[in-house]
């Protein structure tokens, strides 16, 4: 029998238990959701405690290996305990991880409090107080992880039982408001009104508003072929955008080249025309070195512009970066001395990684270059190395003038340079060889003045 035969009364009772029905699933389908949700943020923020606890305890132990083998500038280590204690503080959210983490800052205060000529003393007190305070609270922190693993597997085990009940209600409540909705679905698509506004607003015209007045074959095949056509149209015009801007990348780059190769090729032209001109005169020691000097511009040039369009695959082996950076800086002596910059670097012993020399060595020569152009009338190029717990680290600094602050948010993309002369390709070499190698690069102006470059390779 039709619903419509049915008496008003039983319409209004099946309304009325459907609704009920539809309430209480949504109820328990929020507070299982809550509860869900409840645990894994107490899940995520305790391990997130212990990470930073037992990165802290790295770092301690790291330091107090320094210590004792007497090495005296450990400020960057200091510096990055700082920070994991900060993150400690953030995560904390009981009274006794907060308890924890201010008997780790008290302590490493009293140990930042001591003369740091007496390493003796300084030793003990991170040995014996700061690092087992360290330890307590990854213990604790640990602790947390399991009770919160077994508090999220005993939500995880009400959530599947909650969406059975779920389940269950949403069939019953389905089966009751099946023939209204199905009703009501029939009115709604009977006058289907598509209105494809936000594709017009992409395609920057006003597309026509695709309606179906009846439900039917022909109808629903207008509306397919009309979205259709608007995908089509989109797709094509993103490709054409695409297409644009691979060629106005190449253009730019077409510029740069020949910009930086029609300069020395000028030179050269204008020595040869002279000693045509004058064959008597000829050319002198003077101009042959000229002629060699711009070529070799050319040659360099050319080479950038090779590494960054066809990179080549690192070639690793066990190297030493002290002995890598004692090269480049060799190979740079003469202008460092032409331009009267002063070079620091005193490493305290090999800095042994697992990398492609040839390559490392050529990111350590753009850096030192880059510094160089940055200090034409003098300054301190300095150069720092340290073995870190989980690779090697290495840092050029200058006090030139800095990285402008139109470059730096694209320091490392192809042609952000206020160079009068170069590509602007360094830096993206640098980058894809450092990330070949699994490593991170970074550039930055230094508090003090100048501009310091700083990349991690791991071991």
């Amino acid at each position: 029998m039709a619903l419509h035969h049915y008496p008003t009364r039983f319409l209004l009772v099946s309304a009325a238990s459907s609704f009920l029905l539809l309430a209480s699933t949504v109820a328990v389908g929020i507070y299982l959701n809550s509860e869900r949700t409840r645990t894994d943020a107490e899940l995520g923020e305790n391990i997130g405690s212990r990470r930073a606890a037992v990165g802290l305890e790295e770092t301690l132990a790291v330091l107090v290996a320094l210590r004792t083998q007497g090495v005296q500038e450990v400020s960057p280590i200091h510096h990055r305990i700082h920070q994991q204690i900060e993150e400690i503080r953030r995560f904390a959210d009981k009274d006794a991880e907060r308890d924890l983490a201010k008997n780790i800052d008290a302590s490493f205060e009293r140990y930042l409090a001591l003369d740091p000529s007496s390493k003796s003393e300084a030793t003990i007190q991170l040995r014996d107080d700061t690092l087992p305070a360290a330890h307590r609270l990854r213990e604790f922190n640990s602790r947390e992880v399991l009770e919160s693993e077994r508090q999220h597997q005993a939500s995880v085990g009400l959530f599947a039982w909650g969406f059975v009940a779920v389940g269950t209600l949403g069939s019953i409540a389905g089966l009751v408001l099946g023939y209204g909705l199905a009703r009501a679905f029939r009115r709604a698509v009977d006058s289907l009104l598509v209105q494809v506004q936000g594709a017009s607003d992409l395609l920057g015209q006003e597309l026509a508003t695709v309606r179906v007045d009846r439900v039917g074959s022909d109808g629903i095949e207008k509306l397919v072929e009309r979205v259709g056509e608007v995908v089509r149209t989109l797709q094509q015009r993103e490709r054409e955008v695409h297409r644009a801007e691979r060629l106005a990348a190449v253009g730019q780059l077409a510029a740069g080249v020949a910009h930086e190769i029609r300069n020395p090729l000028t030179s050269v032209q204008l020595l040869v025309q002279t000693a045509r001109k004058d064959s008597a005169a000829g050319l002198d020691s003077n101009d042959l070195a000229l002629i060699e000097s711009e070529l070799g511009r050319i040659e360099q040039s050319l080479r950038m512009f090779i590494d960054y369009a066809r990179p080549a695959k690192p070639l690793r082996e066990s190297c030493d970066l002290v002995l890598v950076i004692r090269d480049t800086l060799n190979l740079t002596r003469t202008r460092t001395e032409q331009q009267k910059v002063a070079v620091s670097f005193e490493p305290v012993g090999p800095v042994l990684c697992f990398a492609d020399p040839r390559q490392i060595r050529q990111v350590v020569m753009n850096l030192v270059l880059n510094a160089l152009d940055a200090m034409p009338a003098g300054g301190t190029l300095e150069v720092h190395t340290q073995a870190t717990t989980n690779g090697v680290r290495l840092r050029v600094c200058d006090t030139g003038k800095g990285i402008p602050p139109e470059i730096l948010p694209r320091l490392f993309e192809p042609f952000a340079t206020d160079k009068d002369t170069g590509l602007g390709l360094g830096l993206v070499v640098s980058k894809r060889i450092v990330e070949d190698h699994n490593g991170t690069i970074s550039g930055s102006n230094r508090p003090e003045g100048g501009a310091g470059f700083e990349f991690e390779l791991p071991r």
